[in-house]
């Protein structure tokens, strides 16, 4: 009996099967109590070590696949399909439940985690390319905050694709990637205030009054005095607690003081890009 993060695979898959546990792909199944415990990511991780698994030798695993063994978010996942890329010549269709990619030339791979796998930055790369430039630059910063890729690593990801479907995006992630971006809603706005054509800005602007440290804020344009957050969630919930929103106003109402405009978004504002770039451009980013 084979098992990864609770996966039952090999001679035990069927008394899981048998047991009542998840099928997770052909072969592969793990306990339902595990499985209602885990995040769709989480999941779709197992899915991924499930057909690796399964495969005649390893697999090379790629773009969403390679992110989910990375631990890169994945923004923008079109489905729960495994990724693999394979040399050009190896020929062979997608099959359900698995999206085969070829490749021209070498591509620089990791074994992470027991499994084969692009590089991260090699991946971020990719799902610019194929996923389009939000969900490349929430996997590269996301690479460079944890150091699993470096600038140059995605600079020299990009510098063959000259024309090559995707390139376009691919080049903006290696060059807009900041180790900076604390979170994916901040690297999701940052890609949005690309496309929308509005000027990049400052991250992580520490700001002082007359009575020290005021705060911290995602975003600064300090030639335009607007700063700018990304709220990972609502803020002033009522289950804070009172001293908690207390202090939340405080600290806005200083921030609100020091700087010509101050702007707040959600992760929705961000996704669709318009509501938060209408707001930008209302508070004077042009």
């Amino acid at each position: 009996m084979g098992t990864t993060s609770g996966l039952v695979t090999g001679r035990g898959a069927e008394s899981a099967r048998r047991a009542g546990d998840v099928r997770v792909r052909r072969g592969a199944y793990v306990g339902r109590d595990h499985w209602d415990g885990l995040t769709p990511d989480e999941r779709y991780l197992l899915a991924v070590q499930a057909t690796a698994s399964a495969a005649r030798g390893a697999p090379l695993l790629s773009h969403w696949s390679a992110a989910a063994v990375w631990g890169l978010p994945a923004v923008g996942r079109p489905d729960d399909r495994v990724h693999i890329t394979l040399p050009e010549a190896s020929g062979g269709r997608s099959k359900r439940g698995v999206v085969r990619h070829t490749r021209a030339g070498e591509v620089s791979q990791r074994v992470h985690a027991g499994l084969l796998v692009t590089s991260a930055a090699r991946t971020a790369i990719d799902l610019a390319r194929v996923g389009g430039l939000a969900s490349g630059l929430v996997a590269a910063d996301a690479a460079l905050r944890a150091r699993l890729a470096t600038p140059d690593e995605l600079a020299a990801e990009v510098a063959p694709l000259v024309a090559r479907r995707g390139a376009r995006a691919a080049r903006a992630v290696a060059s807009l990637a900041d180790a900076r971006s604390e979170s994916p809603g901040e690297s999701l706005s940052r890609a949005r205030m690309h496309e929308h054509g509005l000027p990049m800005p400052r991250l992580q602007h520490d700001v002082y009054d007359g009575r020290g440290f005021v705060g911290r804020v995602d975003f600064w344009w300090p030639e335009l005095g607007v700063a700018g957050e990304f709220d990972g969630r609502v803020k002033y919930d009522d289950a804070d607690g009172p001293d908690v929103l207390w202090r939340e106003k405080v600290r806005e109402d200083r921030l609100r003081a020091l700087v010509r405009a101050f702007v707040r978004w959600t992760w929705d504002d961000a996704w669709r890009g318009g509501p938060m770039c209408d707001a930008l451009r209302r508070a004077g980013v042009h």
